[in-house]
């Protein structure tokens, strides 16, 4: 390739570039009186792969009431997202907490929780678990 045919290349790389987007901020929101809220995520380093979950309960106006984490090994974010759900839930039934909200970021598990799922589903009995409260 010559000087000049790599100079235009080049040139033709950053000639369309697209802004950068601004950053959006993002904060939580309290219910404002309304239950306590229970937040939950799960993380993986691949999926299958080895994963965390965790989670944090805050009263109706968004002060810290406890939080929880938990790792499951090698395994797929479903699992993860699904125990987060679970443990939280229970955590919330140790501290006798009646009135909650729970928050996901995950369409696939609120639509697995919400829908119908075959008994023979990978992860059913965690399913019927969290449905059970």
């Amino acid at each position: 390739m010559r000087i000049m045919d790599y100079a235009i290349l080049l040139k033709n790389c950053y000639a369309h570039q697209q802004e950068t987007p601004l950053p959006k901020l993002v904060r939580w929101n309290a219910l404002g009186g309304i239950g306590m809220i229970l937040n939950v995520d799960g993380s993986s380093i691949g999926n299958p792969g080895p994963l965390g979950y965790g989670g944090l309960i805050r009263n109706a106006y968004g002060a810290w009431v406890h939080g929880f984490f938990g790792n499951l090994g090698v395994t797929d974010i479903l699992h993860a997202k699904l125990m987060a759900i679970n443990n939280g839930l229970l955590l919330a039934w140790e501290l006798n907490i009646t009135d909650l909200w729970c928050y996901s970021d995950s369409v696939t598990t609120i639509k697995l929780l919400n829908e119908p799922v075959d008994e023979w589903h990978h992860y059913a009995t965690i399913i019927t678990n969290i449905r059970i409260f």
